[in-house]
């Protein structure tokens, strides 16, 4: 897989959040993104209506660009973490968030900020587009991080998901994961 390091420095994320069960995650977050579509994208940008306060913050701030997996379990490993309870199937929840890097003013209701870690990060860049996103995510974590152990996400960090690009159903479509490296 092709991957990159980055630095992140300062960087809140703002979005829309769910509290999704691990269990469901993969329904769920899908279902998630077309509620984005529905309340953003459709209304603004494919009927041209004028964006109400929680679409503008949207738009100015890029909401839309990445997907961020997070929870509120103390001194743990995301990584570790997502493995074993979606794995487990299990009833706890994650909170999902569709984000874009917060560029300053209002904070609508029913968005909230995400402070990112400050540091290095790997960025990994998918092949074969939004269709082969689950599969490629799966890769990742199955095959690709343990085969590369010089990489390693810290306790208490959330990863997120990275989408670049306006045509999902292109094989070109630009996406990918980003954790933070300790």
């Amino acid at each position: 897989m092709k991957h990159e390091i980055i630095t992140l420095a300062d960087v809140k994320i703002i979005g829309m959040h769910k509290e999704i069960a691990f269990c469901k995650g993969q329904e769920e977050c899908p279902k998630f993104w077309s509620e984005y579509v529905e309340r953003i994208v459709k209304p603004v940008f494919m009927e041209h209506k004028t964006p109400d306060a929680f679409q503008q913050a949207a738009i100015d701030n890029g909401v839309g660009e990445f997907g961020l997996c997070t929870c509120d379990i103390p001194n743990h490993n995301c990584m570790t973490c997502a493995e074993t309870n979606f794995g487990a199937c299990s009833s706890k929840t994650f909170t999902y968030v569709i984000g874009g890097v917060y560029k300053g003013g209002c904070v609508s209701e029913g968005m909230k900020l995400f402070p990112i870690r400050s540091g290095k990060w790997l960025k990994v860049h998918f092949e074969g587009g939004m269709k082969a996103f689950q599969q490629q995510l799966q890769k990742f974590y199955k095959e690709w991080l343990p085969q590369h152990p010089e990489f390693h996400c810290p306790n208490n960090a959330m990863t997120m998901e990275w989408y670049n690009g306006a045509d999902i159903d292109s094989p070109n479509y630009q996406c990918g994961v980003m954790m933070p490296l300790e």
